[in-house]
């Protein structure tokens, strides 16, 4: 009994933890700016204003902000303020958690500033203002201020940040002002107007940012923190050994960064130089120069399929075998019968097996016997067929079959050069790598170089048009028989422009056919032949095939059917104390504000 308690109350708990982890997950937030003022008062207080940018993507009840209180004596006058959507609302101190209240919770080296205030997907601005006590020390020779504005711990990066320290008194001649944390930021020093400000574009959350600043002790004469020593030059001088350390990290980058684009550069002109080595050399096939394409009316040496091949480069698809069907029946080795469908405006056709030896291909033997009746088979047959995810998998299978094995009969023709087609390949991808990098590189590098990388990369982009247009996929046979096809191709596409007789009788058209479903274009052809040779002749000629032919669109309606089941096989698949950039390392300042949301 009690184990099924334990393990009642370990399940309980993990499912719990799953759910509190499902509910952080479901929102995400970014800090997207922060702006501080800090006025320096005569007493060495100081008055802080934050104004932190919280952009929310999902619900959230409110956000908190952890102000800690290393070498701070005291903090006062808490105000919190919350904008969104162009409304500020002021909120009150309260224990109870209401919406647009906030709590402080104070620990022993920090204050807590928890913010209850729900908002889901919008933009909202928290504004923080108190006093702090204890952060400025005056000596003998100097004042001091060192101060952790920002500590390390954010849950998320801060940022766009800009903080300002303005003095109450100016010009301040004597000011200096040194800045920690990421090498990026920058620190700007306006003695005339008596302030301080310190700008970075992002703060890591493992990062911290840290003001160290002297002043003249008459700045904060009322401060009642003082220390009877001299400190001036003892401060300056560990702050000249982290600028020190700053700068030497800074140019180590530098030299690193110049390595690494000496190196990038001394590989891309190498590269650039192999291209044009390549480009000189000239492999591959160059096309063969034909005239220009005109009619042939020759019904072609290749079938509808090799041509399929030959032009697209391609395997078949359901259009190909649509054209398939009827060159067979124009062979009479399977017949072609309009049948009325079971549904208004719907198309069915009767397909009869004529040649057994149909039946040695997979996708025949599959269509007569698995979807017809062993020696027949209908479109809406297969409709219904094809409507099982298994049955159209099973059909799908042997298309794709059928349609690499006559695909790969076609290449045996030796029209498909593979060598040619691998360096049409090569020229092109290296060649638009090459081009882009020597631009890229060519963007940061000056002079000489930069004109050799600019220029390098308009020869190689010439050079390699060139090839690409000048070289061709297929070997001389292949280029040959493309040319061919072409030809044959525009005389149907010209169809109604000359005598169709020019060609010949209605039985060579009966041949030409399935070339004009391949070429899709058997619509304008059979419409110039009812024109040409008109209903009468072409019933005589096509006796039964008429109606497959030229009343309806066979090639089309069984496509569109074969390739809606063809379909459905996979719907179901699845980073000195004047103006300068900051100091690593950190002077030990106090303070260091973090934050998240909850």
């Amino acid at each position: 009994m009690k184990k099924g308690k334990v393990l009642l109350g370990i399940v309980s708990a993990l499912l719990l933890l799953f759910h509190l982890q499902a509910i952080k997950a479901a929102g995400s937030y970014e800090i997207t700016g922060y702006n501080a003022t800090a006025d320096i008062l005569e007493d060495g207080s100081i008055e802080l204003t934050q104004k932190i940018t919280y952009a929310f993507d999902g619900d959230f009840n409110g956000v908190y902000y952890d102000q800690n209180l290393t070498k701070i004596k005291q903090l006062s006058d808490v105000f919190v303020a919350v904008t969104q959507a162009g409304q500020t609302t002021t909120l009150k101190e309260a224990t109870t958690g209401a919406n647009n209240t906030f709590q402080l919770l104070q620990e022993e080296n920090k204050m807590r500033i928890k913010v209850f205030h729900k908002v889901s997907d919008e933009d909202v601005t928290l504004t923080y203002r108190y006093k702090l006590f204890g952060l400025v020390t005056n000596y003998r020779d100097t004042a001091e201020l060192n101060w952790k504005i920002l500590g390390a711990g954010w849950d998320e990066p801060v940022q766009n940040i800009k903080v300002t320290l303005n003095f109450p008194t100016r010009p301040q001649n004597e000011l200096q002002a040194w800045s920690h944390g990421p090498l990026t930021g920058y620190t700007a020093v306006d003695k005339k107007q008596g302030k301080v400000t310190l700008t970075l574009a992002e703060l890591p959350t493992d990062q911290f940012l840290e003001t160290h600043l002297l002043f003249p002790t008459a700045v904060t004469a009322k401060n009642p923190q003082f220390v009877d020593k001299d400190a001036k030059q003892t401060i300056q001088h560990a702050e000249a050994v982290l600028a020190k350390e700053a700068n030497e990290k800074r140019k180590a980058e530098k030299r690193q960064m110049q390595m690494l684009k000496n190196g990038f550069l001394g590989v891309i002109l190498l590269a650039s130089g192999g291209m044009l080595f390549l480009l000189w050399r000239d492999p591959g096939k160059k096309k063969l120069k034909f005239p220009p394409v005109t009619h042939s009316y020759e019904v072609p040496r290749y079938t509808p399929l090799e041509a399929w091949a030959i032009v697209k480069d391609q395997t078949p698809d359901s259009q190909a075998f649509s054209a398939y069907l009827l060159e067979l029946a124009g062979k009479k080795r399977l017949t072609l019968e309009k049948l009325p469908g079971k549904k208004k405006k719907t198309e069915n056709y009767l397909i009869t097996l004529k040649d057994q030896t149909l039946l040695d291909q997979e996708l025949f033997n599959f269509l007569f016997t698995k979807v017809g009746t062993g020696t027949a088979f209908t479109l809406e047959e297969l409709k219904r067929y094809g409507k099982r995810n298994r049955r159209a998998k099973q059909l799908s299978k042997s298309f794709d079959q059928w349609s690499e094995t006559n695909f790969k009969k076609a290449r045996a023709l030796g029209y498909y050069d593979a060598q040619s087609t691998g360096w049409l390949w090569t020229i092109g991808i290296a060649g638009a790598l090459d081009i882009f990098a020597l631009m890229l590189i060519g963007f940061f590098v000056t002079g000489i170089w930069r004109y050799l990388c600019f220029g390098l990369a308009g020869g190689v982009l010439v050079l390699s048009w060139r090839y690409l247009t000048t070289h061709a996929r297929y070997t001389e046979t292949g280029q040959e028989a493309l040319y061919e096809l072409k030809c044959f191709k525009k005389m149907l596409s010209d169809i109604g422009r000359f005598d169709l007789k020019k060609v010949g009788d209605l039985v060579l058209w009966e041949q030409i056919l399935p070339y004009a479903v391949i070429f899709g274009l058997a619509k304008k052809v059979i419409r110039a032949l009812q024109v040409e040779f008109g209903e009468a002749e072409l019933r005589e000629v096509f006796g039964p095939y008429y109606f497959v032919y030229f009343s309806d669109d066979f090639d089309h309606s069984f496509a569109s059917s074969f390739s809606n089941t063809m379909t459905n096989a996979t719907s179901y698949s699845s980073a000195s104390g004047g103006s300068g950039g900051f100091s690593g390392g950190s002077s030990g300042g106090g303070g260091g504000g973090t934050g998240g949301a909850f």
